[in-house]
């Protein structure tokens, strides 16, 4: 079975349904705090189209998006703004390299990872797409992983692949021909843990319970554990329901959104300390979750789903939008971001699309034979468009193994978005 964009659709609908339940169940005093600082802050005045105002809080500069200044319309935006280039890989075919459902893509300058969000062993490709080994095992044994991945590193310069559980007390190492190394033993487990590489530092950060660390490092060499951070009291959580995502799309800055504050952060690794970037205001009669993408240093993605609680408890799905924000411009809008590369395609099947600095789609061959066969039927379809598609309708056949392409952000779009 293979992953196509009806089951990358399904899984973001179960994670933000997941997520909706979460967000509706749980106090979030610790959001309306947070807020009451930010606007009882100084806060500087509003320029561009007033969706951004920057606020001082305790010496740190954060972005606060208004939800409620966002215009309407929507703006197409070609992926050539975004990456440099655009490789089209189709995926070794050998049944021991084939995909399964619901994955998330790793990319690095020589490989391309894959895990599954359910028990399912990662597989490591060349940038060619030739399938290369598995890394490690399902089970309960040394160097195997008994449940799903939640977090995964591949580090080219050392030839080393780190592996966290999505529960457990160890970050798993291993090496690029998917030998397993050796643990690196949090002090405590691990729930959800997030990881992020840095001047042969580890840094993990988790959803913590009581009395646990929300920021644990390691010395990557030694396996020293050699700094740990007391969650502030808004990030302890009585289970596990909550989530965190990242991206690490910029060199040394690990970015994280721990969906128990609906807040953007930066940890700093230097100095052991969480930074808050960017949070969301809303009023309305909806609710609105949030997820967070960092694209660079100025330019984010917030993906939007608003829903609403009826009086039978139940809950009402809503409009959904991606919005694309920029802080030095202070301008955000609704965006349809498209693959200009080939045809015009729909680039984005995926809750985080960019990650590790790259711009990844992993689609089934014939999910992608079914979009190009859509795009030919619609209005918008050009004759270069028409000619693009037909020809890369023709290399394809559906009974082959996955098609991932793949983008290197651009470390700064100096062009107009919008």
């Amino acid at each position: 079975m293979q992953a196509d964009d009806s089951t990358s659709n399904r899984t973001l609908n179960i994670y933000v349904n997941h997520l909706i339940n979460k967000f509706t169940d749980m106090k979030i005093k610790s959001k309306i705090l947070f807020l009451a600082l930010v606007f009882s802050a100084y806060c500087c005045s509003p320029k561009g189209d007033g969706s951004i105002s920057i606020v001082n809080v305790g010496g740190n500069k954060v972005a606060v998006f208004s939800l409620n200044e966002l215009k309407s319309s929507t703006v197409d935006i070609p992926i050539s703004s975004l990456v440099e280039g655009c490789e089209m890989i189709q995926l070794d075919n050998r049944d021991e390299a084939l995909l399964s459902t619901l994955l998330t893509t790793t990319i690095s300058e020589k490989y391309i990872g894959f895990r599954a969000m359910e028990a399912q062993t990662y597989k490591l490709f060349d940038r060619s797409g030739k399938f290369l080994c598995n890394v490690g095992a399902v089970g309960r044994g040394p160097g195997e992983y008994a449940i799903s991945i939640y977090d995964d590193i591949i580090d080219d310069n050392n030839e080393l692949i780190y592996i966290a559980p999505y529960i457990g007390n160890n970050i798993l190492v291993y090496n690029t021909s998917g030998k397993f190394l050796k643990n690196l033993e949090a002090p405590h487990r691990l729930q959800k843990p997030k990881i992020f590489l840095f001047d042969n530092i580890l840094t993990v950060v988790h959803v913590p319970l009581q009395g646990q660390a929300i920021a644990i490092q390691f010395n990557v060499n030694t396996g020293e554990v050699v700094n740990q951070l007391a969650p502030p009291a808004h990030f302890i959580s009585q289970d596990i329901g909550n989530e965190i995502n990242n991206t690490r799309n910029m060199s040394a800055v690990f970015d994280f959104f721990h969906s128990a504050s609906d807040t953007l952060y930066h940890f700093d690794v230097k100095n052991n300390k969480i930074l808050p970037v960017l949070t969301t205001t809303y009023t309305g009669a909806e609710q609105a979750l949030k997820l967070y993408i960092q694209l660079n240093k100025e330019l984010f993605m917030v993906n939007v789903h608003f829903f609403t609680i009826n009086s039978d408890g139940k809950r009402q799905n809503g409009d959904h939008k991606l919005v694309c924000t920029n802080l030095k411009s202070k301008t955000s809008v609704c965006v349809k971001v498209v693959n200009d590369y080939f045809g015009n395609l729909p680039a984005l099947s995926a809750i985080i699309p960019f990650r590790e600095g790259y711009w990844v789609q992993n689609i089934s061959t014939e999910q992608l034979i079914t979009n190009i066969e859509k795009r030919l039927t619609e209005n918008s379809c050009t004759e270069n468009d028409r000619l693009t598609l037909k020809k890369l309708r023709s290399s394809l056949n559906e009974e082959n193994n996955n098609v991932v392409f793949i983008g290197k952000l651009k470390s700064e779009v100096k062009t107009n978005l919008w």
